[in-house]
């Protein structure tokens, strides 16, 4: 069974393994909500570190968009 938007982006947010960042997203986005690319980014920016984090985030898009193709991280 192919899973929602909002499952993928959850897993990714579940893998951050920080409860401040799942219960913000939790307040955020409805369960079963279609997220798009500028509020997934807008979301993930609040919790980077440095710049080079952004190019996880854009790849974590590509995973979500993909439908949960992890071939995606292939490029890393």
């Amino acid at each position: 069974m192919k899973k929602s938007n909002y499952d993928l982006v959850l897993e990714i947010v579940k893998s951050y393994e920080a409860e401040d960042i799942l219960n913000d997203f939790k307040d955020k986005f409805k369960e079963g909500s279609n997220i798009s690319k500028s509020e997934f980014v807008e979301f993930f920016n609040k919790y980077i570190d440095d710049m080079s984090e952004t190019y996880y985030i854009g790849l974590n898009w590509k995973y979500v968009n993909s439908g949960g193709d992890e071939s995606v991280y292939d490029e890393m």
